[in-house]
Protein backbone atom coordinates (compact mmCIF):
# COMPACT_ATOMS: atom_id res chain seq x y z
CA UNK A 1 0.00 0.00 0.00
CA UNK A 2 1.39 3.60 -0.65
CA UNK A 3 3.00 5.18 2.20
CA UNK A 4 0.90 8.40 2.06
CA UNK A 5 -2.28 6.62 2.05
CA UNK A 6 -1.05 4.45 5.15
CA UNK A 7 -0.23 7.81 6.84
CA UNK A 8 -3.51 9.67 5.54
CA UNK A 9 -5.32 6.65 6.67
CA UNK A 10 -3.46 6.54 10.39
CA UNK A 11 -3.94 10.48 11.00
CA UNK A 12 -7.56 10.17 10.20
CA UNK A 13 -7.65 7.21 13.02
CA UNK A 14 -5.67 9.14 15.69
CA UNK A 15 -8.00 11.80 15.24
CA UNK A 16 -11.07 9.40 15.67
CA UNK A 17 -9.44 8.06 18.47
CA UNK A 18 -8.28 11.92 19.86
CA UNK A 19 -5.34 10.73 20.30
CA UNK A 20 -3.30 13.34 20.47
CA UNK A 21 0.69 12.23 21.88
CA UNK A 22 0.64 9.65 18.79
CA UNK A 23 -0.95 12.67 16.50
CA UNK A 24 1.38 14.91 17.85
CA UNK A 25 4.55 12.53 17.71
CA UNK A 26 3.70 12.38 13.80
CA UNK A 27 3.55 16.04 13.61
CA UNK A 28 7.15 15.97 14.40
CA UNK A 29 8.76 13.52 12.95
CA UNK A 30 7.07 13.84 9.10
CA UNK A 31 7.65 16.98 6.84
CA UNK A 32 5.56 19.38 7.32
CA UNK A 33 4.80 19.73 3.33
CA UNK A 34 3.92 16.33 2.60
CA UNK A 35 1.51 16.62 6.04
CA UNK A 36 -0.22 19.60 4.73
CA UNK A 37 -1.09 17.42 1.71
CA UNK A 38 -2.46 15.65 3.53
CA UNK A 39 -4.28 17.84 5.86
CA UNK A 40 -5.53 19.59 2.87
CA UNK A 41 -8.16 16.28 1.68
CA UNK A 42 -9.43 16.22 5.71
CA UNK A 43 -12.44 17.60 7.19
CA UNK A 44 -12.30 20.93 8.81
CA UNK A 45 -13.19 20.35 12.12
CA UNK A 46 -10.40 17.41 12.35
CA UNK A 47 -8.33 19.94 10.60
CA UNK A 48 -9.10 22.42 13.80
CA UNK A 49 -8.55 19.23 16.13
CA UNK A 50 -5.32 19.19 14.67
CA UNK A 51 -4.51 22.55 14.92
CA UNK A 52 -5.21 22.30 18.48
CA UNK A 53 -3.08 19.13 19.22
CA UNK A 54 0.19 20.30 17.79
CA UNK A 55 2.83 22.50 18.79
CA UNK A 56 2.69 26.36 18.47
CA UNK A 57 5.53 25.87 15.88
CA UNK A 58 4.05 23.63 13.48
CA UNK A 59 0.72 25.27 13.70
CA UNK A 60 2.70 28.28 11.84
CA UNK A 61 4.15 25.82 9.48
CA UNK A 62 1.39 23.30 8.35
CA UNK A 63 -1.35 26.74 7.72
CA UNK A 64 1.20 28.44 5.37
CA UNK A 65 1.37 25.20 3.41
CA UNK A 66 -2.44 24.49 3.40
CA UNK A 67 -4.06 25.71 -0.48
CA UNK A 68 -6.00 28.55 -0.06
CA UNK A 69 -9.20 26.91 -0.87
CA UNK A 70 -8.87 25.15 2.68
CA UNK A 71 -7.89 27.97 3.89
CA UNK A 72 -10.55 30.64 3.19
CA UNK A 73 -13.02 26.98 4.86
CA UNK A 74 -11.13 27.65 8.02
CA UNK A 75 -11.37 30.67 8.66
CA UNK A 76 -15.19 30.75 7.72
CA UNK A 77 -15.75 28.52 11.21
CA UNK A 78 -13.27 29.69 13.33
CA UNK A 79 -13.47 31.64 15.93
CA UNK A 80 -11.59 34.84 17.10
CA UNK A 81 -9.31 33.23 19.81
CA UNK A 82 -8.64 30.48 17.44
CA UNK A 83 -7.27 32.76 14.82
CA UNK A 84 -5.70 34.35 17.03
CA UNK A 85 -3.52 31.33 18.06
CA UNK A 86 -2.56 30.62 14.68
CA UNK A 87 -1.58 34.60 13.79
CA UNK A 88 0.81 34.03 16.77
CA UNK A 89 2.10 31.45 15.18
CA UNK A 90 2.75 32.60 12.11
CA UNK A 91 5.56 34.59 10.36
CA UNK A 92 5.48 37.98 9.42
CA UNK A 93 5.88 37.41 5.69
CA UNK A 94 3.56 34.48 5.96
CA UNK A 95 1.21 36.76 7.38
CA UNK A 96 0.89 38.87 4.93
CA UNK A 97 0.93 36.40 2.00
CA UNK A 98 -2.01 34.68 3.48
CA UNK A 99 -3.95 37.90 3.93
CA UNK A 100 -3.19 39.10 0.63
CA UNK A 101 -4.67 35.78 -0.68
CA UNK A 102 -8.20 36.38 1.63
CA UNK A 103 -11.61 37.79 -0.02
CA UNK A 104 -12.29 41.08 2.20
CA UNK A 105 -15.02 39.72 4.19
CA UNK A 106 -11.80 36.94 5.75
CA UNK A 107 -8.85 39.38 5.68
CA UNK A 108 -11.65 42.03 7.88
CA UNK A 109 -12.09 38.83 10.70
CA UNK A 110 -8.32 37.75 10.48
CA UNK A 111 -7.96 41.96 11.26
CA UNK A 112 -10.35 42.03 13.79
CA UNK A 113 -8.75 39.08 15.69
CA UNK A 114 -5.26 40.06 15.18
CA UNK A 115 -3.88 42.26 18.75
CA UNK A 116 -2.71 45.47 18.00
CA UNK A 117 0.90 44.79 17.76
CA UNK A 118 0.09 42.76 14.75
CA UNK A 119 -2.48 44.89 13.14
CA UNK A 120 0.54 47.83 13.46
CA UNK A 121 3.07 45.06 11.80
CA UNK A 122 0.33 44.17 9.03
CA UNK A 123 -0.01 47.83 8.45
CA UNK A 124 3.66 48.63 8.45
CA UNK A 125 4.20 45.88 6.07
CA UNK A 126 1.02 46.44 3.55
CA UNK A 127 2.45 50.29 2.35
CA UNK A 128 5.21 48.59 0.78
CA UNK A 129 4.84 48.52 -2.93
CA UNK A 130 4.12 45.05 -4.52
CA UNK A 131 7.06 43.05 -6.05
CA UNK A 132 9.55 45.04 -3.19
CA UNK A 133 11.73 43.24 -0.97
CA UNK A 134 9.60 45.12 1.98
CA UNK A 135 6.68 43.50 0.65
CA UNK A 136 8.13 39.99 1.20
CA UNK A 137 10.25 40.63 3.78
CA UNK A 138 9.94 38.71 7.05
CA UNK A 139 10.59 40.82 10.72
CA UNK A 140 11.32 37.26 12.94
CA UNK A 141 15.24 37.50 12.79
CA UNK A 142 18.33 37.50 15.61
CA UNK A 143 19.58 40.81 16.17
CA UNK A 144 23.19 41.30 18.11
CA UNK A 145 24.97 43.79 19.04
CA UNK A 146 28.86 44.09 17.75
CA UNK A 147 29.19 44.74 21.76
CA UNK A 148 28.25 41.32 22.40
CA UNK A 149 30.61 38.81 23.58
CA UNK A 150 30.17 35.07 22.57
CA UNK A 151 28.45 34.24 25.54
CA UNK A 152 25.52 37.28 25.37
CA UNK A 153 25.36 36.33 21.65
CA UNK A 154 24.59 32.57 22.68
CA UNK A 155 22.00 33.46 25.01
CA UNK A 156 20.28 35.88 22.80
CA UNK A 157 20.17 32.84 20.19
CA UNK A 158 18.45 30.36 23.19
CA UNK A 159 16.57 33.61 24.38
CA UNK A 160 14.90 34.47 21.05
CA UNK A 161 15.67 32.01 18.75
CA UNK A 162 12.40 30.08 18.42
CA UNK A 163 10.69 33.02 17.70
CA UNK A 164 13.06 34.02 14.29
CA UNK A 165 12.70 32.10 11.28
CA UNK A 166 16.29 31.04 11.09
CA UNK A 167 18.73 31.33 13.97
CA UNK A 168 22.17 30.72 10.81
CA UNK A 169 22.31 34.01 10.16
CA UNK A 170 22.23 36.68 12.41
CA UNK A 171 22.72 40.46 11.89
CA UNK A 172 24.74 42.50 13.85
CA UNK A 173 23.77 46.12 14.61
CA UNK A 174 25.55 49.44 15.90
CA UNK A 175 24.28 51.24 19.19
CA UNK A 176 22.35 53.24 16.48
CA UNK A 177 20.35 50.58 15.32
CA UNK A 178 22.38 50.14 11.47
CA UNK A 179 23.16 46.78 10.18
CA UNK A 180 27.00 46.73 10.10
CA UNK A 181 27.60 42.94 9.45
CA UNK A 182 26.18 39.51 9.68
CA UNK A 183 27.67 36.87 11.79
CA UNK A 184 26.63 33.11 11.57
CA UNK A 185 25.74 30.58 14.29
CA UNK A 186 28.85 28.34 13.19
CA UNK A 187 31.19 31.38 13.61
CA UNK A 188 29.53 32.02 17.24
CA UNK A 189 29.40 28.31 17.94
CA UNK A 190 33.73 28.02 17.20
CA UNK A 191 34.53 31.16 18.31
CA UNK A 192 36.80 31.72 21.69
CA UNK A 193 34.71 33.21 24.57
CA UNK A 194 36.83 35.70 24.49
CA UNK A 195 35.75 36.47 21.58
CA UNK A 196 33.52 39.90 20.93
CA UNK A 197 30.80 39.72 18.14
CA UNK A 198 32.53 42.92 16.18
CA UNK A 199 36.13 40.51 16.60
CA UNK A 200 34.14 37.65 14.06
CA UNK A 201 31.45 39.02 12.25
CA UNK A 202 31.48 39.33 8.62
CA UNK A 203 31.73 43.25 7.39
CA UNK A 204 31.61 42.16 3.68
CA UNK A 205 28.08 41.31 3.63
CA UNK A 206 25.08 41.89 1.17
CA UNK A 207 21.99 43.70 1.74
CA UNK A 208 18.46 45.63 0.01
CA UNK A 209 16.60 48.21 0.51
CA UNK A 210 12.69 48.19 1.35
CA UNK A 211 12.31 49.68 -2.49
CA UNK A 212 14.41 47.09 -4.10
CA UNK A 213 12.83 45.04 -6.92
CA UNK A 214 12.35 41.32 -5.85
CA UNK A 215 13.72 39.87 -9.40
CA UNK A 216 16.72 42.21 -8.53
CA UNK A 217 17.45 40.41 -4.76
CA UNK A 218 16.63 36.94 -6.67
CA UNK A 219 19.53 37.60 -8.70
CA UNK A 220 21.74 39.07 -6.18
CA UNK A 221 20.77 35.79 -3.62
CA UNK A 222 21.41 33.59 -6.74
CA UNK A 223 24.37 35.60 -7.62
CA UNK A 224 26.25 35.33 -4.43
CA UNK A 225 25.09 31.77 -3.22
CA UNK A 226 22.91 33.42 -0.49
CA UNK A 227 20.21 31.67 1.90
CA UNK A 228 19.62 35.11 3.33
CA UNK A 229 19.64 38.85 2.88
CA UNK A 230 18.76 41.28 5.04
CA UNK A 231 16.65 44.45 4.21
CA UNK A 232 17.25 47.99 5.13
CA UNK A 233 15.83 51.18 4.66
CA UNK A 234 17.77 54.39 2.89
CA UNK A 235 19.87 55.01 6.32
CA UNK A 236 21.09 51.27 6.48
CA UNK A 237 18.19 50.78 9.75
CA UNK A 238 17.70 46.88 9.97
CA UNK A 239 13.95 46.29 9.11
CA UNK A 240 13.60 42.94 7.93
CA UNK A 241 15.50 39.96 6.00
CA UNK A 242 14.11 37.39 2.86
CA UNK A 243 15.23 33.87 3.27
CA UNK A 244 15.76 31.50 -0.14
CA UNK A 245 12.31 29.88 -0.05
CA UNK A 246 10.49 33.75 0.12
CA UNK A 247 12.70 34.40 -2.45
CA UNK A 248 12.08 31.21 -4.93
CA UNK A 249 8.45 31.71 -4.63
CA UNK A 250 8.49 34.75 -6.07
CA UNK A 251 10.87 33.80 -8.54
CA UNK A 252 8.88 31.13 -9.64
CA UNK A 253 5.65 33.61 -9.79
CA UNK A 254 7.86 35.85 -12.21
CA UNK A 255 8.72 32.96 -14.40
CA UNK A 256 5.31 31.98 -14.72
CA UNK A 257 4.22 35.88 -15.66
CA UNK A 258 7.06 35.71 -18.38
CA UNK A 259 5.42 32.55 -19.84
CA UNK A 260 2.04 33.84 -19.95
CA UNK A 261 2.99 36.97 -21.50
CA UNK A 262 6.03 35.27 -24.20
CA UNK A 263 2.86 33.17 -24.65
CA UNK A 264 0.62 36.16 -25.60
CA UNK A 265 -1.67 35.20 -22.11
CA UNK A 266 -2.66 37.72 -19.79
CA UNK A 267 -1.36 36.81 -15.98
CA UNK A 268 -3.53 34.27 -14.28
CA UNK A 269 -2.62 34.52 -10.19
CA UNK A 270 -4.25 30.66 -10.37
CA UNK A 271 -2.92 27.40 -11.07
CA UNK A 272 -4.45 26.02 -14.06
CA UNK A 273 -7.05 23.22 -12.58
CA UNK A 274 -7.76 26.16 -9.96
CA UNK A 275 -8.49 28.64 -12.23
CA UNK A 276 -11.72 28.88 -13.90
CA UNK A 277 -13.02 28.06 -17.95
CA UNK A 278 -13.83 31.46 -18.24
CA UNK A 279 -10.84 33.04 -16.46
CA UNK A 280 -8.43 30.78 -18.68
CA UNK A 281 -10.70 31.97 -21.93
CA UNK A 282 -10.85 35.75 -20.99
CA UNK A 283 -6.75 35.78 -20.63
CA UNK A 284 -5.79 34.49 -23.99
CA UNK A 285 -8.73 36.20 -25.41
CA UNK A 286 -7.65 39.53 -26.02
CA UNK A 287 -4.15 39.03 -27.41
CA UNK A 288 -6.03 36.46 -29.97
CA UNK A 289 -8.29 39.36 -31.03
CA UNK A 290 -5.21 41.76 -31.45
CA UNK A 291 -3.03 38.89 -33.39
CA UNK A 292 -5.97 37.90 -36.01
CA UNK A 293 -6.28 41.56 -36.41
CA UNK A 294 -2.57 42.25 -37.09
CA UNK A 295 -2.33 38.66 -39.73
CA UNK A 296 -5.17 40.20 -41.70
CA UNK A 297 -2.56 43.28 -42.17
CA UNK A 298 -0.42 40.12 -43.99
CA UNK A 299 -3.23 39.19 -46.37
CA UNK A 300 -4.14 42.94 -47.25
CA UNK A 301 -0.12 43.28 -48.59
CA UNK A 302 -0.38 40.22 -50.29
CA UNK A 303 -3.64 41.25 -51.88
CA UNK A 304 -2.30 44.89 -53.05
CA UNK A 305 0.37 42.50 -54.44
CA UNK A 306 -1.99 40.45 -56.71
CA UNK A 307 -0.81 41.79 -60.00
CA UNK A 308 2.83 40.32 -59.45
CA UNK A 309 1.43 37.54 -58.28
CA UNK A 310 -0.27 36.93 -61.25
CA UNK A 311 2.64 37.65 -63.94
CA UNK A 312 4.87 34.68 -61.61
CA UNK A 313 2.80 32.71 -59.88
CA UNK A 314 5.50 30.43 -59.03
CA UNK A 315 6.24 33.81 -56.07
CA UNK A 316 3.59 32.70 -54.18
CA UNK A 317 4.78 29.37 -53.37
CA UNK A 318 7.32 30.11 -50.98
CA UNK A 319 5.44 32.62 -48.76
CA UNK A 320 4.82 30.58 -45.80
CA UNK A 321 7.88 29.30 -45.75
CA UNK A 322 9.26 33.00 -45.49
CA UNK A 323 6.64 33.76 -43.00
CA UNK A 324 7.68 30.76 -40.82
CA UNK A 325 11.43 31.31 -41.35
CA UNK A 326 10.81 34.77 -40.57
CA UNK A 327 8.91 34.51 -37.12
CA UNK A 328 11.18 31.36 -36.09
CA UNK A 329 14.43 33.39 -36.05
CA UNK A 330 12.83 36.60 -34.39
CA UNK A 331 11.48 34.50 -31.54
CA UNK A 332 15.19 32.78 -31.31
CA UNK A 333 16.57 35.73 -30.82
CA UNK A 334 14.10 37.46 -28.50
CA UNK A 335 14.57 34.50 -26.38
CA UNK A 336 17.57 34.75 -25.89
CA UNK A 337 17.63 38.65 -24.94
CA UNK A 338 14.76 38.20 -22.69
CA UNK A 339 16.69 35.45 -20.90
CA UNK A 340 19.69 37.34 -20.88
CA UNK A 341 17.76 40.54 -19.20
CA UNK A 342 16.10 38.23 -16.72
CA UNK A 343 19.15 36.00 -15.65
CA UNK A 344 22.03 37.20 -17.16
CA UNK A 345 20.99 41.16 -16.08
CA UNK A 346 21.51 42.71 -18.98
CA UNK A 347 20.58 46.71 -19.65
CA UNK A 348 20.45 49.07 -21.39
CA UNK A 349 23.92 49.85 -21.53
CA UNK A 350 24.57 46.07 -23.30
CA UNK A 351 21.94 47.20 -26.42
CA UNK A 352 24.89 47.93 -28.70
CA UNK A 353 26.62 44.94 -27.79
CA UNK A 354 23.29 42.74 -27.99
CA UNK A 355 22.45 44.45 -31.63
CA UNK A 356 25.90 43.68 -32.76
CA UNK A 357 26.38 39.78 -31.34
CA UNK A 358 22.57 39.45 -33.21
CA UNK A 359 23.53 41.11 -36.29
CA UNK A 360 26.17 38.82 -36.58
CA UNK A 361 24.74 35.52 -36.02
CA UNK A 362 21.98 36.84 -38.80
CA UNK A 363 24.75 36.98 -41.01
CA UNK A 364 26.12 33.76 -40.80
CA UNK A 365 22.26 31.84 -40.30
CA UNK A 366 21.06 34.13 -43.56
CA UNK A 367 24.13 33.24 -45.27
CA UNK A 368 23.82 29.47 -44.67
CA UNK A 369 19.96 29.60 -45.05
CA UNK A 370 20.89 31.53 -48.18
CA UNK A 371 23.42 28.31 -50.17
CA UNK A 372 20.46 25.78 -48.54
CA UNK A 373 18.04 27.14 -50.31
CA UNK A 374 19.22 27.80 -53.51
CA UNK A 375 20.54 24.22 -53.43
CA UNK A 376 17.11 23.16 -52.16
CA UNK A 377 14.90 25.09 -55.12
CA UNK A 378 17.70 24.45 -57.98
CA UNK A 379 17.57 20.45 -56.99
CA UNK A 380 14.08 19.92 -55.72
CA UNK A 381 11.73 22.55 -57.68
CA UNK A 382 12.25 22.42 -61.26
CA UNK A 383 9.45 24.28 -62.58
CA UNK A 384 11.16 27.30 -61.05
CA UNK A 385 13.71 29.69 -62.85
CA UNK A 386 17.33 30.41 -61.60
CA UNK A 387 16.05 34.22 -60.95
CA UNK A 388 13.30 32.99 -58.30
CA UNK A 389 15.57 30.74 -56.68
CA UNK A 390 17.93 33.82 -55.76
CA UNK A 391 14.81 36.13 -55.00
CA UNK A 392 13.39 33.75 -52.93
CA UNK A 393 17.14 32.62 -51.46
CA UNK A 394 18.04 36.45 -51.12
CA UNK A 395 14.81 37.35 -49.21
CA UNK A 396 15.61 34.49 -46.74
CA UNK A 397 18.84 35.97 -46.02
CA UNK A 398 17.08 39.48 -45.86
CA UNK A 399 14.54 38.54 -43.26
CA UNK A 400 16.56 36.16 -41.16
CA UNK A 401 18.43 39.47 -40.72
CA UNK A 402 15.75 41.95 -40.23
CA UNK A 403 14.18 38.97 -37.64
CA UNK A 404 17.03 38.76 -35.66
CA UNK A 405 17.50 42.24 -35.39
CA UNK A 406 14.01 43.08 -34.21
CA UNK A 407 14.13 40.07 -31.98
CA UNK A 408 16.85 41.66 -30.21
CA UNK A 409 15.46 45.26 -30.25
CA UNK A 410 11.81 45.03 -29.23
CA UNK A 411 13.33 43.48 -25.68
CA UNK A 412 15.97 46.06 -25.29
CA UNK A 413 13.77 48.90 -26.33
CA UNK A 414 11.22 47.37 -23.51
CA UNK A 415 13.66 48.37 -21.27
CA UNK A 416 13.90 51.70 -22.22
CA UNK A 417 10.00 52.57 -22.15
CA UNK A 418 10.37 50.19 -18.72
CA UNK A 419 7.45 47.65 -19.72
CA UNK A 420 8.44 43.79 -18.85
CA UNK A 421 10.49 42.49 -21.91
CA UNK A 422 8.08 39.26 -22.24
CA UNK A 423 5.71 40.91 -23.72
CA UNK A 424 7.93 41.83 -26.41
CA UNK A 425 7.84 37.97 -26.84
CA UNK A 426 7.33 35.14 -29.58
CA UNK A 427 3.86 36.08 -30.73
CA UNK A 428 4.78 39.72 -31.07
CA UNK A 429 7.61 39.19 -32.84
CA UNK A 430 6.29 36.75 -34.95
CA UNK A 431 3.47 38.80 -36.35
CA UNK A 432 6.25 41.94 -36.79
CA UNK A 433 8.11 39.76 -38.72
CA UNK A 434 5.66 37.89 -40.47
CA UNK A 435 4.84 41.36 -41.78
CA UNK A 436 8.53 42.19 -42.62
CA UNK A 437 9.32 39.40 -44.51
CA UNK A 438 6.44 39.61 -46.99
CA UNK A 439 6.88 43.48 -47.80
CA UNK A 440 10.71 42.76 -47.87
CA UNK A 441 9.85 39.60 -50.55
CA UNK A 442 7.34 41.56 -53.26
CA UNK A 443 10.12 44.42 -52.91
CA UNK A 444 12.86 42.50 -53.50
CA UNK A 445 10.97 40.76 -56.32
CA UNK A 446 9.74 43.84 -58.29
CA UNK A 447 13.02 45.32 -57.85
CA UNK A 448 15.03 42.15 -59.42
CA UNK A 449 12.14 41.97 -61.86
CA UNK A 450 12.12 44.94 -62.95
CA UNK A 451 8.15 45.13 -62.55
Amino acid sequence: MDGKLILTQTIQEYIKQKNIIDLREIFDEYNIVDLADIVDQLDVYDIIFIFKTVTKDVTGQLFSYLDNDVIEHLLEVLNSDQIKVILNSLYSDDLIDFLQELPANLSKKVLNSASSQQKKLINELLQYQEDTAGSIMSTNYLELSKQDNINDAIEKIKRYGSKAETIGTCFVLNEKGRLVGIVTLRDILFASEDNMIKDIMDIDYNSVFTSTDTEEVGRMMQKYDENVIAVTDEDYHLLGMITIDDIIDVMQEEATEDIHRMAAITPIEFPYLEASTFKLAQSRLVWLMLLMVSYALSSIIITNNDQLLMMVPSLITFIPMLMGTAGNAGSQASAMVIRGIIVDSLTIKDFFKVVFKEMMIALMTGSVLFIVNMIRIVIFVNDVGFDIAVIVSLSVFLVVLIAKLSGALFPMLALIIKVDPAIMASPLITTTCDLISILAYFGLARLWLGI
